[in-house]
């Protein structure tokens, strides 16, 4: 059994459900429904002690499922209060719950079973760093909480652990949540979310999320409407609402690059057409192979071997690269 939470306009309501296996898949379904408010059914009998009322236990039992105190905290415990909750955590610290240990080869086995999504969400939330997928290969017991678990289970479990996230961090994980580092493969800023125009992370952020409500092994037997609406919705509340602070950021400092690069263009194009003795207009308006034909002329009239200045021949060169480079054409090497 496990708490699961679920927002119905501006209200959040809580309810007691379970994963079970049926059809070749991992499903879920709801048990018990604790409204807004689950406290109301922790009993506090003095001192640091409590107890989850017993009305839960009997009627879970009326659909068959046994349960006990024990677990029920566990599912309780985010609603214990707070100072409670320091003095059992100290209580247990060195507790040490014992697991079935698996071998490596076992391990691996297990997580090729997990969806990329969930390991690369964890990974961060572990971890950090947008550079985590070289540690897919790897065994990772941690991983296991995903194992025989349902698409709502987990997305319960993960949903808790953000909670925990920085603001500052929200970007960062879904870049490597939603793998968008692969959209910018051919730059060397490719882990830095920071560093990408706002337009293409945009476009690419939802491409993959498209992708992902697409995809059969994300959604395990759920509609693509019912994991858009209950599940990745978040995500775009979370990219687009919780970093408005940090988008306009972004914009104001790409707008200043786009200002300084037209600024640089202005100064090499009146710099370059002086040099080539061609006019700006004419320079805008030729292509890669045109620019290469004049500066190879100028080149050979600058030439030391032919008699030019050297110093005349290095402004050339990087007067042409410059050009090229601000006319969006690769540059040549």
């Amino acid at each position: 059994m496990y708490l699961a939470r679920q927002k119905h306009g501006k209200f959040t309501y809580y309810f007691i459900r379970e994963s079970y296996f049926a059809d070749g898949l991992w499903r879920s379904r709801d048990l018990l429904a604790l409204g807004r408010n689950p406290s109301r059914y922790i009993i506090y009998p003095g001192g640091n002690s409590f107890y989850i009322d017993e009305v839960i236990i009997t009627e879970l039992a009326k659909q068959g499922i046994k349960t006990d105190q024990f677990e029920l905290e566990k599912i309780f415990w985010p609603f214990v209060r707070p100072h409670i909750r320091r003095v059992v955590d100290n209580f247990s610290a060195h507790h040490v719950v014992k697991r079935q240990k698996i071998s490596f080869r076992e391990q691996l086995a297990r997580q090729k079973n997990y969806h990329i999504f969930d390991c690369r969400r964890l990974l961060f939330l572990k971890f950090g760093g947008t550079n985590i997928d070289f540690l897919l290969n790897k065994p990772l017991s941690f991983l296991n909480v995903l194992h025989e678990k349902s698409r709502d289970e987990i997305e319960q479990y993960i949903m808790a652990a953000e909670d925990k996230l920085r603001p500052k961090e929200t970007l960062a994980y879904i870049y490597t949540s939603f793998g968008l580092a692969r959209h910018f493969a051919h730059r060397l800023s490719k882990y830095h979310p920071e560093a990408q125009m706002l337009e293409d992370l945009d476009k690419a952020f939802l491409e993959e999320l498209c992708k992902l409500s697409e995809d059969a092994g994300y959604r395990m037997g759920l509609s693509q409407e019912t994991v858009l609406k209950d599940y990745l919705s978040r995500y775009v509340i979370m990219y687009f609402d919780r970093l408005e602070a940090q988008r306009r950021f972004f914009e104001a400092h790409q707008a200043y690059l786009a200002a300084r690069q037209r600024e640089n263009l202005h100064e090499v194009l009146a710099k370059a057409a002086a040099l080539f003795q061609v006019s700006e207009q004419a320079l805008l308006r030729m292509g890669k192979e045109e620019i290469s034909r004049l500066f190879r002329k100028r080149a050979r009239e600058l030439h030391p071997d032919q008699g030019g200045d050297h110093e005349a021949f290095i402004r050339l060169r990087k007067l042409y690269e410059d050009l090229m480079k601000l006319r969006g054409f690769h540059r040549v090497r």
